[in-house]
């Protein structure tokens, strides 16, 4: 056991949301959330071998005068990293970053791309990071480390905010992609992520913010657009940032098997949970595909298209009803029918 008083990482806050040393439980818990996840990022950044939770900190102390609380994870002073304390080395490399960023932008920019390899990590940092700031001058954020409250704590730079948001848009711009598929599955405990089987058929594994809960809870066994960054060192597929989340029930398709389309065809997509069926449609057309995956679902849909093309090379148009000669009408519109019958031997276009 130790017999000495440890240094703890002090936050301090005072502001419109602080009123006689108590401070809104909302606003609180938001700061605190983002606090551990910018220690979750820094952490895994520098020793992702260890366990996670051997940086959960813990709430210590709290004093009178503005809202100042301490943390420190527990039993941190007895781990030993490289002869250094590992927490002792993760606060002082944040307030070096908080530093730079209050003194030289640029150079906080390099630095964190320096600690952080990944777009993906910079990005949620960032983010995490910015939760910290007043948005609207509520409150003003202070860090310490030290055994009490610290004297001279550093004040995060509100003033910062829109670099870091601009900082964000930037490399979400550079690093975003595209996923479609289904969810199949979410994890609602801390770290929260959800599942999807892609387009073809692989797992990805998505985390997204608590605030997303409701809606994503919607979109459960459905499908989904999803855009997002991309972990690049993981084992698996995952997405380490999810940006936004959108039904997926639409498509335009410029080619189906072996047939090229004049202008896109657009595709009505949908799922269905009970049968575990993809379902492709286009009603124009009267075309329909279905599979246990998306890509049989797209063949069962060229098949289609195929037998409607042959059905309409086989008959005159005398012998098509009203229906059959409209979709023939707007079959022509997507098709060459005397270009596509080179396809198919012994088959012509009848009049």
């Amino acid at each position: 056991m130790l017999k000495y008083e440890t240094k703890k990482f002090w936050l301090i806050i005072d502001g419109k949301i602080v009123t006689d040393h108590k401070i809104e439980a909302y606003a609180f818990g938001k700061l605190l959330i983002n606090l551990q996840r910018v220690v979750d990022v820094l952490y895994q950044a520098k020793h992702g071998s260890h366990p996670k939770d051997d940086f959960r900190l813990f709430l210590t102390k709290v004093t009178d005068g503005s809202v100042a609380v301490a943390f420190q994870p527990q039993d941190f002073a007895t781990e030993l990293f490289n002869d250094s304390l590992i927490f002792d080395e993760m606060v002082y490399n944040l307030n070096d970053i908080v530093t730079l960023l209050i003194e030289s932008p640029d150079d906080f920019r390099k630095k964190i791309e320096l600690e952080f390899s990944e777009p993906a990590t910079i990005i949620r940092f960032l983010v995490n990071f910015s939760g910290l700031l007043s948005q609207k001058n509520k409150f003003n954020v202070k860090i310490g480390y030290s055994i009490n409250k610290p004297t001279k704590p550093v004040l995060l730079p509100s003033h910062r905010e829109a670099f870091l948001q601009d900082l964000i848009h930037e490399y979400y711009r550079k690093s975003v992609i595209e996923i479609k598929g289904v969810i199949t599955r979410i994890h609602g405990d801390e770290p929260r992520s959800f599942s999807i089987r892609t387009l073809d058929n692989a797992t990805v594994k998505c985390n997204y913010p608590s605030e997303w809960e409701k809606d994503l809870m919607a979109l459960f066994k459905s499908s989904v657009t999803v855009n997002g960054v991309m972990r690049q060192r993981a084992k698996s597929r995952e997405m380490e940032v999810v940006k936004d989340i959108r039904p997926f029930n639409s498509a335009t398709l410029d080619t189906l098997g072996d047939m090229t389309f004049r202008h896109p065809l657009p595709v009505r997509v949908s799922y269905d949970d009970h049968d575990g069926h993809w379902c492709l449609e286009n009603e124009e057309l009267s075309l329909a595909g279905y599979g246990k995956t998306y890509q049989e679902a797209l063949s069962s849909l060229a098949e289609s298209l195929e037998s409607l093309v042959v059905g309409y090379l086989a008959f005159k148009d005398t012998a098509l009803s009203g229906k059959s000669r409209q979709i023939k009408k707007n079959l022509q519109n997507y098709l060459d029918l005397n270009e596509v019958s080179q396809q198919f031997d012994g088959l012509t276009v009848e009049r």
